[in-house]
């Protein structure tokens, strides 16, 4: 990493006033702090990041007095050697590079270190040597290094192993408990299809064990079980899909009504995935669309997008005993519907491949299952499970004027956001006219209506929503920040610029508890959090992010540093008329 590129971690750094997901900084002064390998080892189990030794940030992020660069180097090199008789302070020793490199004249030592990489590296976790896996493993949230759960730490020492609870037998069950009438639209299905799945067996068990519904012996598979058993949570009382529809932009930030309507969609998959599907269009706003003499009744989003973003959730999730109390869960909101399922990315799938086309599944036999079982008669099968489903729902998206499907992983949950709106809605075009400038291509204006949306986008953000390449995506951040209309640096995140009192408001709706703290200030009498927490009956915990984000957009103006203890807040003074 050049100087250059430092020199804009640091600049980001300074103006967002701490370190951050990506970047963690330590004075280092007094010799190597025992706390840099906790973080080399929150970065190898998440995605990766940036250590720099010899800033204070403390002191905005400035070069920290009595820094031994060389001597940092020396340090770090041998608690990361893996060669004979050398004793590494993490294990398993993620990729890395280290380098001295200058800030403000001063020399720093760069610490880049990769994400663990089953494919490259050992398996993980990547935890410290001198503590046990469960003290010592860590994940990067935000900025700071928090201990991995068990179940997280289970996570990465199992994601290239396939555990094959699909098709192991459910105790206690039998053909019985399977609905007919799914098996026999199953087999329909198959023989519609020319499969040789069924060649050569007449009985009932001998068709099921073909397609590894049932065992030998005629137990029902726990793939068997959840695709065609009259009532899967007999047995596995919470593996539903929890289907909740939210009155705010944010879960939980209404204190008078907590969901507008919830439903939890139970059965074996197809009736779950069906009614799942139900419910969501049921909360989503259509359009009246004309087409020739006649005209159709069109969703926010297509419903072969729900369709398909509900079944793999459904069939990816992981069904290990650590989890099989979490729920698939649909939260509808009124600008998106997020769909959770738990359980992080198997194998080799990370965020930015998922839609290459490639298919791979951590329930192999659940995922055949699910091929050749229809949704209905007639109809096409649940899952086609060739990789497809996330191009189609892209480019169904597009079609529709939506953003793509943004997928957001974690060691332990996937989640996949779907836009309700589209970028360009009347409203917001509106808002886009009103902004100075000369006239703007169409994508620069969809770049602006995202980072408005989204309130901070980077490039990769910018690459996945919008379907544009990284190199254009720069260049038109470029384009938008030499028009003083954005603020950023490098790959992101960019903000809207400070326009004026009327476009900062503007960005966004605000959130109800957004809102409520708006309600309680003035612009003359500033009042500390916990006043506004004593007026509000909120726990302090809670009105931080809140404030900490109406602070950076200018719609609250604070008193005092971050970390100030006489840290108040005003609303900002009206503009002279």
């Amino acid at each position: 990493m050049s100087d250059e590129e430092v020199a804009a971690i640091v600049e980001r750094l300074r103006q967002q006033g701490s370190d951050d997901g990506r970047v963690e900084v330590k004075a280092a002064s007094g010799g190597l702090p025992k706390s840099l390998w906790q973080s080399v080892s929150a970065f190898a189990n998440t995605r990766g990041g940036v250590v720099i030794l010899g800033l204070s940030e403390a002191d905005n992020f400035t070069p920290a007095e009595g820094f031994e660069a060389q001597k940092i180097l020396d340090a770090v090199e041998s608690g990361l050697g893996t060669s004979a008789g050398q004793q590494p302070q993490v294990e398993p020793v993620p990729r890395y590079d280290v380098d001295i490199c200058t800030v403000d004249g001063a020399a720093v030592v760069l610490l880049e270190i990769a994400s663990l990489d089953p494919q490259l590296d050992a398996k993980g976790p990547c935890f410290e040597t001198r503590k046990s896996i469960s003290a010592g493993s860590y994940k990067r949230v935000a900025d700071k290094d928090k201990h991995l759960s068990a179940y997280e730490i289970h996570e990465l020492q199992q994601k290239w192993t396939r555990r094959g609870i699909d098709h192991q037998p459910v105790p206690g069950t039998a053909i019985d408990d399977l609905n007919p009438e799914i098996i026999q639209s199953t087999f329909r299905s198959l023989e519609r299809s020319r499969s040789r799945a069924l060649d050569g067996v007449e009985d009932l068990r001998s068709r099921l064990r073909r397609i590894k519904a049932v065992t030998s012996d005629g137990t029902p598979t726990f793939a068997g079980y959840l695709t065609f058993g009259f009532f899967p949570q007999e047995e596995f009382p919470q593996l539903t899909i929890d289907v909740a529809v939210h009155p705010t932009r944010e879960k939980g930030s209404s204190t008078a009504l907590r969901f507008l309507d919830r439903h939890v969609c139970d059965g074996p998959i197809p009736y779950a995935v069906g009614d799942a599907v139900a419910r969501v269009l049921a909360n989503l706003r259509t359009m009246r669309v004309v087409s020739g003499v006649g005209a159709d009744d069109v969703p926010e989003i297509p419903e072969e997008v729900l369709r398909e973003a509900i079944t793999n959730a459904v069939m990816h999730r992981d069904y290990s005993e650590y989890v099989t109390g979490r729920q698939v869960a649909v939260d509808i909101f009124p600008d998106r519907v997020e769909i959770t399922n738990p359980g992080g990315l198997w194998g080799d799938r990370t965020e930015l491949n998922l839609g290459d086309g490639q298919s791979a599944s951590r329930n192999e036999v659940l995922s055949q299952l699910l091929r050749v079982t229809p949704r209905g008669e007639g109809e096409g099968p649940i899952a086609e499970n060739q990789g497809s489903g996330i191009p189609r729902m892209r480019f169904e998206m597009l079609q529709n004027g939506l953003p793509v499907p943004v997928y957001e992983a974690t060691l332990d949950s996937v989640k996949v956001t779907l836009q309700r709106h589209g970028l360009l809605s009347p409203e917001t075009r509106d808002w886009l006219d009103s902004i100075p400038g000369a006239d703007r291509t169409k994508e620069e204006n969809l770049v602006l209506a995202l980072i408005r949306h989204s309130d901070a986008i980077s490039v990769d953000g910018i690459r996945q929503v919008l379907d544009i390449d990284s190199d254009r995506a720069r260049s038109i951040l470029g384009t938008l920040q030499g028009d003083g209309l954005i603020t950023g640096l490098g790959d992101g995140p960019y903000e809207l610029a400070e326009l004026s009192p009327e476009h900062r408001h503007a960005r966004r709706q605000l959130s109800t508890a957004e809102q409520e703290i708006i309600d309680v200030l003035d612009t003359s009498t500033s009042k500390s959090i916990r006043e506004i927490s004593a007026e509000l009956e909120k726990p302090v915990n809670s009105l931080r992010p809140l404030l900490r984000t109406l602070s950076e957009e200018g719609v609250i103006v604070p008193t005092a540093p971050p970390t100030s203890k006489l840290r108040a807040y005003l609303l900002p003074a009206e503009p002279d008329s």
